[in-house]
């Protein structure tokens, strides 16, 4: 068995998130509203991932066993706090949701401008439940918004520092 180094591993998509919500903000700003939407939603997975790293006490129950990575196989909680997988985040949230409020929230909308990303608007509702551009340029903005004070609050409830 093999352990990841959670330590680096969280600094690193710490500064992950804080990059992909720069690239979104720029996007959003030029009008390019389904890139802006994919890496608003990359910037939480790397925040999420970051704050799952840092609670993995939260995730070792429910994720036990090993993950095969290459020819070593590693505590499958570390794996999914480290790389937050998009079918696991809602299982990831919920786990994470006493150290940090509102995360719950925030990934049913990052999952809904996920799929804005893939699929555009829809004025049916079929393919995405965001009907139109404006309509996706402000929850684009305001999830940015949002994540910006996540990202930048400094401490969880628990008190355990984000940074």
């Amino acid at each position: 068995m093999k352990r990841l180094n959670v330590e680096r591993l969280s600094e690193e998509r710490l500064g992950e998130a804080e990059r992909e919500l720069e690239v979104a903000e720029a996007f959003l700003a030029d009008g390019l509203l389904r890139n802006a939407a994919g890496k608003a939603c990359q910037a939480w997975k790397s925040l999420l991932s970051h704050l799952a790293l840092r609670n993995l006490a939260l995730l070792e129950e429910r994720y036990k066993g090993y993950k095969r990575v290459g020819n070593a196989a590693v505590p499958l909680y570390e794996w999914v706090a480290a790389t937050a997988p998009t079918s696991r985040l809602m299982e990831i949230v919920v786990l994470l949701e006493k150290a940090v409020p509102n995360a719950v929230e925030l990934t049913a909308l990052a999952l809904q401008l996920h799929e804005y990303q893939y699929n555009g608007p829809d004025p049916e509702g079929v393919r995405s439940k965001i009907p139109d551009y404006e309509t996706a340029a402000r929850l684009i903005a305001t999830f940015i918004a949002r994540l910006k004070t996540v990202l930048y609050a400094g401490a969880t409830t628990s008190g355990e520092e984000l940074v």
